[in-house]
């Protein structure tokens, strides 16, 4: 009976069970420490959406209600481990985390690892075998994006465990069954994100192409695409015509391409990427009309960074190349979470003290020095070849270059496998690609850049305190947003945030000084300007708050909200002409927007004009058919004058 419940291969005398021991220990030991930060007890942006998704297929809504936004898997991965059904309207986590999605992520790296041994015993000298596993292990941010509600830890271990599968197969021997195991994991991959579809390419080249492995490359190809028709199906159905399998693909291919890319992730002033992922809101005020969902969104977006390329191609091509840089690049871009402060709160991730840049200046060496010489590794250095490609379409951060890591770990255990080899004049050739690396991995330039990404990360550690709701929280979130604006005082986030901490404290004033003080220092502050007004209005300042409107509109006529805004404070103010007036104009520039025939309405009805707001109320109704409110207005006004 003990036999059974322990198996002779699980012995204390193997080397593997200590490390798995301390492996499981190390991670409760990692987990017991952040369930009290507020890393992971206030997810925001993607971790919030697919949380919120997940507790709603726990709910019963097995599909949404529109095409599918981000990777579809990843949700009903989450829903299915447990995910998300603890965060409620607060943001917050409310009870314990979800241990299901916290095992199955785990169990993902901890298969990475393995996946990583295996290969290195197959591809590598016998005593290098256990360098890629070590070199992932000691990896920080593999552990920290393992422990967050994001797609990229199962995302990496699904294309480690397609291209384990692949390494030294011999394509006459291949079969049936390798093929369509292949296809399974690159298919469940794309799922995860859309890009990971560049890999049919090495399947390819492993298969032998249509000449010499037409049926295993046709299996891999049509499996992989199989996986795709439900999702496709389904959002060109929602979508009313053929789409892919997610709707950021054109939001992110503007943010990579468009005329504000830098090759980073770029914040849009006035986008809220956690409310509105897609940018239907964002894009319906710039435009000055309804965006019809998320669908017509991404063909916008895609539109506006096609358009960007192809008038610029130069410059496309250069930003193209600075992205495949900025993927080899030391410095950890954080984007969705503040990776710098996650040690601070879990202090045993100190253990793991690899940076990315000595992995990838070590990867990129041993890519020169074996990478096409040796046959074996051949299919790694074009997956890693195009996995960059693919993704420098769109913008880098390091969470995106996760999936590159085991090959480079693997790369750079068998650079060093070769170095340790090596003798003379080959020696000195070989250290002097090994420099070459290092040199390119440095952040050249990238100082300025660097400080503003600093400050971004303070904010998004401060917009989770600020959830916290508590004093102590408060503090803690003002404290970051000021030191953020030290660093880079042009971050418009950091003046929404201490502004919004300043009204929760009943800081009125100091709310109003610090959104004026962000107007005179960041350039195009329309958003701070909007924020201002809003702030002047709230506080019945309706008088301090006319002449900002006026000056606000002569910059952007186009925003409805702003255009209603002024006529109501100008009617508020007792100036019922130049209410009227705008209300006029308001119609004259945007006649889309219903408002404009509300407002004028109403102020004639105010005023006495009760047949010319009756006529202005048809006149709207012409337009816009059936709407509520001047419906419901132009009912109102029949009752009193009858």
């Amino acid at each position: 009976m003990f036999k059974i419940l322990w198996p002779a291969w699980l012995t204390w005398r193997r080397p593997w069970v200590w490390l798995l021991a301390f492996g499981v220990v190390w991670w409760v030991s990692l987990w017991y420490q952040l369930d009290r930060s507020v890393l992971t007890r206030v997810p925001i942006l993607d971790e919030a959406f697919y949380l919120e998704r997940g507790a709603d297929i726990a709910a019963g809504q097995v599909l949404p209600d529109q095409p599918f936004v981000m990777s579809p898997l990843y949700e009903y991965l989450v829903a299915l481990t447990g995910g998300g059904r603890q965060v409620y309207a607060t943001g917050m986590r409310e009870g314990p985390p979800a241990v299901g999605l916290r095992i199955c992520q785990l169990a993902c790296w901890f298969g990475i690892l393995w996946l990583l041994w295996f290969t290195g015993r197959q591809l590598l000298p016998r005593w290098a075998a256990m360098l890629p596993p070590l070199i992932f292990a000691l990896y920080q941010p593999g552990a920290i994006y393992t422990t967050t509600t994001l797609v990229e830890i199962v995302l990496t271990f699904l294309v480690t465990a397609f291209l384990s599968l692949l390494v030294g197969r011999e394509r006459n021997r291949m079969g049936v069954r390798i093929p369509v195991l292949a296809g399974l994991l690159l298919g469940l991959a794309t799922l995860l994100r859309t890009s990971s579809l560049v890999l049919l390419v090495p399947a390819w080249l492993a298969c032998g192409g249509l000449t010499r492995g037409r049926k295993q490359t046709l299996i891999v190809t049509s499996i992989a695409l199989a996986l795709l028709v439900p999702i496709v199906l389904f959002n060109s159905i929602k979508a009313g015509h053929l789409t892919g399998v997610s709707h950021n693909g054109g939001l992110n291919l503007y943010i990579g391409n468009g005329p504000e890319a830098t090759g980073y992730f770029v914040v849009f002033a006035g986008f809220d990427f956690q409310e509105d992922p897609a940018g239907v809101n964002f894009l319906s005020s710039r435009l000055g009309r309804p965006v019809a969902g998320v669908s017509e969104a991404d063909r916008i977006w895609t539109s506006w960074a096609w358009q960007s390329m192809s008038e610029r191609p130069l410059r496309a091509l250069l930003l193209w190349l600075k992205k495949v840089w900025l993927h080899f690049v030391s410095w950890e871009i954080s984007q969705v979470t503040p990776l710098a402060a996650w040690s601070r709160d879990g202090p045993v991730l100190r253990l793991m003290f690899v940076p990315f840049g000595v992995i990838s200046a070590l990867g990129l060496a041993g890519l020169l020095l074996v990478g096409w010489h040796q046959r074996s590794l051949r299919l790694w250095l074009v997956a890693l070849a195009m996995l960059v490609a693919g993704q420098s379409l769109f913008f880098v951060v390091s969470r995106y270059r996760l999936v590159l890591v085991p090959l480079l770990c693997l790369f750079a255990a068998a650079g060093i496998s070769t170095l340790v080899r090596l003798r003379g004049e080959r020696l000195l050739v070989a250290c002097s690609l090994l420099v070459l690396a290092v040199l390119f991995v440095q952040p050249w330039g990238l100082d300025r850049v660097r400080a503003q990404w600093r400050a971004l990360d303070m904010c998004n550690e401060a917009v989770r305190w600020e959830r916290l709701t508590s004093e102590p929280g408060s503090e803690q979130a003002a404290r970051l947003y000021e030191t953020a604006l030290e660093i880079d005082p042009t971050q418009i986030i950091a003046y929404q945030g201490l502004a919004r901490v300043f009204n929760s404290q009943g800081l009125v004033e100091e709310a109003a000084d610090i959104l004026a003080d962000g107007i005179l220092r960041v350039p195009y502050s329309n958003v701070l300007e909007r924020d201002l007004i809003y702030h002047l209005l709230a506080q019945g300042k309706v008088v301090a708050a006319i002449p900002r409107l006026a000056a606000y509109l002569d910059q952007h006529p186009t925003d409805g909200d702003m255009h209603h805004n002024y006529i109501v404070a100008l009617a508020q103010s007792g100036r019922f002409e130049a209410a009227m007036a705008e209300a006029r104009n308001f119609i004259d520039r945007q006649p889309g927007d219903p408002r404009g025939y509300i407002d004028l309405g109403i102020l004639l009805a105010r005023t006495g004009h009760q047949a010319e707001a009756h006529e202005v109320f048809l006149a709207g109704l012409e337009r816009h058919p059936d709407h509520e409110g001047l419906l419901h207005n132009l009912e109102l006004l029949e009752d009193r004058t009858h």
